[in-house]
């Protein structure tokens, strides 16, 4: 009886150690990353501006223009400018450097996988995922090329393809961009709570490491994001300004900052952020966003010329295209504006990247266009991972409602708000009408 005890006893004790180490690991995640207010991006690497990098490289080649490393170089750089400024005709401008890189030296790892990320980063997948996957199995410790080969999978709707590449590299090289990966994944899968312990740890990491500012201002941001998708508000705004501290005029964290304001009421202080914002680089969603804001404010004509730019933008030319693909295609269904062409729009997008967002977008427009059965059988698709997303769910609630499943409706819509009732500024309005008349049809 005693020698049961004292197993028991050892049992206990081995149980209580392995939940404190997990638990010491998850908050040591959670204080390895400074308060917000304290985080000013002093001890990151000071780097030339991008612009003054990139004419260092070109007199290089200009000097011996069979420097193949140069052009890796030089297209390396015009990826991280187009990361700053999101300036598309930058992923351009790489891939003619790297396949000069690869012209002057075939095979040649570090060009080939940078390509691979242009080619991501312009959402060509299929082609992304072909050239990493080469890169790979010629030198299997180029882990850049087994990340783009993951990510690919993602966008390409492979999940658990994905997820095991990551994994796999996590155990033995956690690092930030690792992270990231896997932070992500758990918000598309619902634990939002394992998201932020992660990015956070990513964000804490390159805080640490002296990283490039814009790297940790890229970290900061994406823990804002998490939590304005949880609703958090203050503590949203809070990572999107120590974002900005850290990288000076970054054009996410201004558009982070106008949807906070927007969020609080401060609908002047939001339109401040989001020009700011689209004077740095005029993309689709922050027109939308400041049209939205602008046509609740009564400014009707302003609203009108910020939704005329969101076109025109978007048929500038076929990589303009390519990557607003479905932030146009969302915006005309959200607006009920082409509604034919937004359902277009989403397919061809669909046909190329099978994530839970382009059957979203999908549904979203078969909705608009009141083809109701086809919209749920996409929403399906698009709450298949148990994503815990307001406007998931918002649109989940809306088909369900169109379909005449009032009750299904109501679930989804109560919940859209309670995730996040400031989840957008017009769609959460029409939110909350939909709910008061289903609730006012029940009680009759």
């Amino acid at each position: 009886m005693n020698q049961r005890r004292a197993i028991l006893l050892l049992l206990f004790i081995f149980i209580l150690v392995a939940y404190s180490q997990i638990s010491g690991r998850n908050a040591n995640a959670l204080q390895g990353l400074p308060r917000p207010q304290s985080i000013d991006g002093s001890k990151l690497a000071n780097i030339p501006p991008v612009e003054i990098a990139i004419q260092s490289i070109q007199k290089k080649i200009k000097q011996n223009p069979r420097d193949a490393v140069s052009f890796m170089l030089l297209g390396e750089l015009y990826l991280r400018q187009a990361r700053e400024t999101g300036d598309i005709g930058a992923y351009q401008r790489a891939e003619e450097s790297l396949k000069e890189s690869l012209d002057l030296l075939p095979g040649y790892a570090p060009a080939g996988s940078a390509l691979a990320s242009v080619y991501y980063a312009t959402h060509d997948f299929e082609r992304a995922l072909d050239l990493a996957e080469q890169v790979y199995e010629s030198n299997t410790k180029n882990l850049q090329a087994r990340i783009i080969v993951a990510d690919a999978y993602l966008s390409l709707g492979n999940v658990q393809a994905a997820e095991a590449i990551y994994t796999e590299i996590e155990a033995g090289n956690p690092t930030p961009p690792v992270l990231a990966r896997l932070a992500n994944l758990a918000e598309l899968r619902g634990d939002s709570d394992k998201a932020l312990i992660l990015i956070r740890q990513a964000a804490g990491d390159t805080l640490r490491s002296g990283g490039t500012r814009e790297n940790a201002a890229w970290y900061l941001l994406r823990v804002g994001d998490i939590y304005f998708n949880r609703g958090e508000i203050k503590d949203a705004g809070e990572f999107y300004e120590a974002s900005l501290r850290v990288f000076d005029d970054y054009y996410l964290a201004l558009a982070g900052l106008g949807k906070v304001s927007a969020a609080e009421g401060k609908y002047e202080e939001a339109i401040s952020y989001y020009v700011q914002a689209i004077n740095k680089v005029p993309q689709p969603d922050f027109l939308a966003a400041l049209g939205d804001l602008y046509l609740i404010t009564g400014g009707l004509e302003q609203a009108q010329m910020q939704y005329r730019t969101i076109e025109y933008i978007g048929k500038l030319a076929a990589l303009n295209q390519q990557v607003y693909n479905r932030q146009l295609a969302n915006f005309y269904a959200d607006h009920d504006l082409h509604v034919d062409e937004s359902l277009r729009l989403a397919l061809a997008e669909l046909d190329s990247r099978k994530d839970i967002y382009g059957y979203d977008s999908a549904a979203w427009a078969y909705y608009k266009n009141g083809r109701y059965e086809e919209a749920q059988a996409m929403m399906d698709q698009a709450l298949a991972l148990g994503t815990y997303d307001a406007r998931l769910y918002y649109h989940a609630g809306m088909i369900a409602y169109a379909l005449g499943n009032d009750g299904q409706a109501r679930m989804y819509l109560e919940r859209a708000l309670e995730i996040n009732p400031y989840f957008s500024i017009l769609q959460s309005i029409e939110a909350r009408k939909t709910l008061q008349s289903i609730r006012e049809t029940a009680a009759k």
